[in-house]
Order: structure tokens, then C-alpha cells, then sequence
């Protein structure tokens, strides 16, 4: 047997993140993603985080110079599925998939549903996204997501149904 044949044997930890270290890349690098200037900041199984800074392209509003309420609508959608990505990939897990398996369900991710409530106009010169579980079941998770502004007043508020 040759050396090329041994794989080094990683730890649950190295696992963790390297498959986390590959979403951020993914994420980051998804073109409207990086239009919007969305990046991930954190990634854990309790909750997700992003954020991105204001620019003239993101105005809604250009009288009162607020967010528009699409890219609003677009950020907490695309962390609310980041967050789903990472619990239900280990809810796959747990339940004893193939990694084979779990990579073909999670490349059929995508959004049912979602509500977003508008609280406050989005003034601000950067902007934070959270995103935390509220289920994963066999095909369908949710989650629920908030954006702040960078004097942490809550701008929105959303739920996100996602189907995988």
C-alpha cells in the first residue's frame, strides 16, 4: 500500500471546519451574494450571521436614502437558508445518510415560503443578518431571521420556509 492510499483520519472538529470553511467559500462566491455584498461572519448550529455595508446601488428610497426593501427581503432569505443548510445537513447526518445522500438533498434546497415584517426604514451604514433554527423536519425546515442596523435598531423581522 502506498502513502497516497492512507487517508488522514479527522477529527469530528476538522470535519466541522472544513464543511463550514467550504459553505462560507460557496456563499461568498454566489454572484448575487457578492452583489449585494453579503458575507458570512459566523456559522454555528445555533445561528448564522452576515453582514453587508450600505452602498448607492442597495437605495430603495432615494429621497429618505433607506434600504430597499428587496435586498432586505434577499438578505434574510439567503441567511435564513444558510442556517437551514447547516442544521439540516446534521439532522441528515444524525439520522444516518450517505454523504452522498445528504449532498443530493441539500443541492435541492430551496424556499417555500417566508414573511418578512418591515419595523423600521433601513437606515444605517452596515447591516447584520442573524438567522437561528425553529424546526427541521424529514423535507422542510424554518427558520427565523432578523436585520439590524450598526446601531443594532431592528430593522426586520422574518421567517423562512425552505424545502430540502
Amino acid at each position: 500500500m502506498s502513502e497516497s492510499d492512507h487517508k488522514p483520519v479527522l477529527s469530528p472538529e476538522e470535519k466541522a471546519r472544513i464543511l463550514l470553511e467550504r459553505m462560507k467559500n460557496g456563499f461568498d462566491n454566489t454572484p448575487f451574494v457578492k452583489l449585494i455584498g453579503l458575507e458570512l461572519t459566523e456559522i454555528t448550529a445555533e445561528g448564522v450571521r452576515a453582514r453587508f455595508d450600505m452602498k448607492p446601488e442597495l437605495v430603495g428610497n432615494t429621497f429618505k436614502q433607506i434600504l430597499h426593501g428587496g435586498v432586505i427581503a434577499t438578505a434574510l432569505d439567503t441567511v435564513g437558508g444558510a442556517m437551514g443548510f447547516v442544521a439540516v445537513y446534521q439532522y441528515m447526518k444524525q439520522q444516518g445518510m450517505s454523504r452522498e445522500e445528504r449532498y443530493a438533498r441539500m443541492a435541492r434546497l430551496g424556499t417555500i415560503d417566508m414573511r418578512v415584517d418591515y419595523l423600521s426604514p433601513g437606515r444605517g451604514q452596515h447591516f447584520e443578518v442573524i438567522a437561528s433554527p425553529l424546526r427541521v423536519g424529514k423535507k422542510v425546515f424554518v427558520t427565523r431571521m432578523e436585520l439590524r442596523n450598526d446601531s443594532n435598531e431592528l430593522i426586520a423581522v422574518g421567517t423562512g420556509t425552505y424545502m430540502y
